[in-house]
């Protein structure tokens, strides 16, 4: 596999959307979903107000199938961890440092080009059910391209996890955010991000609207199929980490956005059981043995 799955031009500069897909080498659904996409706009001829990358993000974890192999690279992105690993000898590279500095020089040099607007969209799935939502480190209640998709929007989320690539690349031109498809190894999160990049790239003016309303309307019975009474705009009240050899277990049943009591059973790790701190909904309750979010409590605003 390239690191760039595909890529499409136009003659305009209004628009550069960069789709990453499989940052985790374990969430395939977005690598598959891209290549969807590239496929319907080869086949379509669909002429572009801009541009359109789509990018695979852990090269060497998408071959194992893992979800990082030294370290998780959307993790790392802080300032001060990549200087070090660019200053770092070839010979002393881990395999996720390979990883970073092709991503960032390749980023880099696409945000370089002159275009108006820039959306990075991070492609992701969750180890629970019901994973479909939207995290955005600005003011989602004024970007309509990310209102469009009409999923949950987790804000804050930043302020909790540290070294995310939408965090490291946002600015007042750049808009990053990740968007999870759902339930990882589902068929229907291929089909949630495929539709979704449609709606992302109509909505943000990079294809005109009237162009395969197929397409669209497909995305709107995916949307109408997910749980009903879903929270609009969320913040992060509680994270809890997960160490290496705490021997943490979820326990089973547990969607995103399910309401949880102060004191309620969560999980258990090698020092007992683990209750609710506060009150909330539960957030990426963790049901696969790599990652340090063990389960966030989230509240609606």
């Amino acid at each position: 596999m390239n690191r760039i799955i595909s890529e499409k031009s136009g003659s305009d500069n209004n628009v550069l959307m960069i789709v990453i897909g499989g940052l985790h080498g374990n969430e395939l659904s977005g690598v598959k979903a891209i290549q969807n996409v590239f496929d319907r706009l080869e086949e379509t001829n669909i002429n572009v107000h801009g541009k359109i990358v789509g990018i695979a993000g852990n090269l060497q974890a998408i071959s194992e199938k893992r979800r990082f192999l030294n370290y998780d690279l959307n993790r790392c992105w802080t300032q001060a961890f990549i200087d070090k690993t660019l200053a770092k000898p070839a010979s002393e590279c881990e395999k996720e440092d390979i990883e970073l500095r092709e991503l960032y020089h390749l980023i880099n040099d696409l945000l370089a080009e002159d275009y108006r607007q820039v959306y990075i969209v991070d492609l992701h799935a969750t180890s629970a059910d019901n994973g479909n939502f939207i995290v955005h480190a600005g003011m989602p209640a004024y970007d309509s391209v990310i209102k469009s998709l009409q999923l949950p929007i987790v804000m804050n989320l930043d302020d909790y996890i540290e070294g995310t690539l939408l965090r490291y690349f946002k600015s007042p031109r750049v808009t990053a955010f990740a968007f999870e498809g759902g339930q990882i190894g589902a068929e229907k999160t291929k089909e949630v991000h495929t539709y979704g990049i449609w709606q992302l790239m109509t909505e943000s003016g990079l294809i005109d609207e009237q162009h395969d309303m197929s397409m669209l309307l497909h995305y709107q019975e995916l949307v109408g199929s997910m749980k009903k009474d879903q929270p609009n705009i969320l913040r992060v009240l509680h994270r809890h980490e997960v160490k290496p050899h705490d021997f943490f277990h979820m326990k089973p049943g547990f969607d995103s956005f399910q309401f949880v009591e102060k004191g309620e059973l969560l999980a258990e790790d090698k020092s007992g059981k683990i209750t609710a701190p506060i009150g909330g909904r539960i957030f990426m309750p963790l049901y696969q043995n790599a990652g340090d979010d063990g389960f966030f409590i989230v509240e609606e605003v």
